[in-house]
């Protein structure tokens, strides 16, 4: 099962999804292949902070990330051969470049649109859900696009009432959210994932009930 995190707007928390959301499937025992996307090398950043960590503070034996950062015609030509190697693959898309972006949803199964609870946000999010949409319509897509409500400020109006902003898109939400935590932010500057740096932290647990509603997809599959 392959499975795009996209959305054309910067700092919805793409790679924070995609990093953790792998980190949450491989402790639960899944085989995740992380793949960078992104020219600017967010993940392939973590993957360099991680390696200077000791082993016994990376307990991910499941997870492999590709060393660097893919190209479109890389997806292409390598994510079918690399991906069986995997149950689930997983890959970092980043902002506002549609030739990655269409690639690759033309090669997943499933797509997770990140979405902030700020007005601009969800309003640009339409460009990403506009792109799927022509691409059923005049490619054959088959992805599956959810919406997920992410960098959600515990407490706030905004972060109360996106979930009815979001109806707007017509797409299915996943029950999960992904709020604003400090221990996200500090293991991603050491190269670990949340399961990792804060196991049994909230953070922990929003990536735990993400990886639940995933790992029902893959039963579908």
């Amino acid at each position: 099962m392959i499975i795009s995190v996209v959305n054309g707007k910067g700092g919805v928390g793409k790679s924070t999804v995609a990093i953790n959301l792998a980190g949450s499937l491989s402790h639960q025992k899944t085989k995740v292949l992380l793949v960078d996307a992104d020219p600017q090398g967010t993940t392939i950043g973590w993957l360099n902070a991680r390696e200077g960590q000791p082993p016994e503070k990376l307990s991910l034996n499941g997870l492999r990330v590709v060393p660097r950062a893919w190209s479109a015609a890389e997806l292409g030509d390598k994510l079918e051969a690399e991906a069986k190697s995997a149950d689930i693959t997983i890959i970092d898309c980043g902002p506002a470049n549609g030739k990655i972006e269409r690639a690759a949803l033309a090669l997943s199964d499933y797509a997770i649109i990140p979405v902030t609870p700020s007005p601009y946000d969800i309003r640009s999010a339409k460009t990403t859900v506009d792109l799927i949409r022509e691409g059923k319509q005049d490619a054959g897509l088959r992805v599956k696009a959810f919406l997920l409500v992410s960098r959600k400020v515990v407490g706030t109006s905004l972060g109360d009432d996106v979930r009815e902003a979001l109806k707007v898109f017509d797409l299915p939400i996943l029950k999960a959210e992904i709020c604003q935590r400090v221990a996200l932010c500090e293991a991603g500057i050491v190269g670990q994932a949340v399961h990792e740096y804060a196991p049994g932290s909230l953070a922990a647990e929003e990536f735990d009930n993400l990886a639940e509603e995933v790992l029902k997809w893959r039963k579908r599959n």
